[in-house]
């Protein structure tokens, strides 16, 4: 739990950029929450948590393995980040035809999260040929914006979405919001029920909060400049 607190700080921090719209936004998801008494909240909870109980490891079809970049530790992979590349590494092995996006800019370090990955998946034993990089986005939605571009036609296929299960509930509606056919992957064989882990699961459910109440709003008042930012 020691590094809870800096890591609100830093999300806090870049979600400061998005400009008065964004911020209004999150100012309406939070009234909503209070003129339910939470309830709206809780039944993103349940999703999330949902999710990432049920989402497989194996199995699922796709031609790209989309791997969502996590923050590095003094420009190193951070235990998280490896089990989702991990997870990758194991889609590949089964079959090889199959090609890796890592997607992931520079979030505080001197390299990019995507590119310390592809150096990670490198070491073990998959070829540079089948691993490609996307190192300038900076958040999820990013992630995936730049994912939609890099895969062109291809994005219109399902491709396999590999993050970590916390992380899965709202990866998928923000890829579902860019017309993309994500098939979730969860990078952990199970869910791990921990302090640690529910606190993330609800910072989760109350971002999921923030997108579809922003998405639903947008579309009622016919917001360009918003569905242009999260579609």
């Amino acid at each position: 739990m020691n590094g809870i607190a800096p890591a609100i700080r830093r999300r806090f921090a870049r979600q400061l950029g998005m400009g008065w719209d964004g911020l209004a936004m999150l100012a309406l998801s939070n009234l909503l929450l209070l003129a339910t008494l939470g309830l709206s909240g809780l039944w993103l909870l349940h999703r999330v948590w949902r999710i990432a109980r049920d989402s497989p490891v194996a199995g699922m079809e796709g031609d790209w393995i989309v791997v969502l970049g996590a923050r590095l530790i003094h420009d190193q992979v951070a235990p998280g980040y490896a089990r989702r590349l991990r997870r990758a590494a194991a889609l590949y092995h089964a079959d090889p035809r199959r090609r890796v996006l890592l997607v992931g800019g520079h979030t505080g370090s001197s390299v990019s999260e995507a590119e310390r990955g592809r150096e990670w998946l490198f070491g073990l034993g998959l070829p540079a040929a089948s691993l490609f990089v996307e190192d300038q986005s900076l958040n999820t939605l990013d992630n995936l914006r730049q994912t939609r571009r890099l895969l062109g036609g291809d994005g219109a296929r399902p491709f396999v979405l590999v993050t970590s299960r916390y992380h899965l509930a709202r990866s998928q509606a923000l890829a579902h919001g860019l017309d993309l056919q994500p098939v979730p992957c969860a990078a952990e064989e199970c869910l791990y029920l921990n302090p640690r882990t529910l606190w993330r699961l609800g910072l989760e459910a109350w971002y999921l909060h923030w997108y579809e109440v922003g998405k639903v709003w947008s579309r009622w008042t016919h917001n360009r400049h918003n569905l242009a930012r999260i579609t």
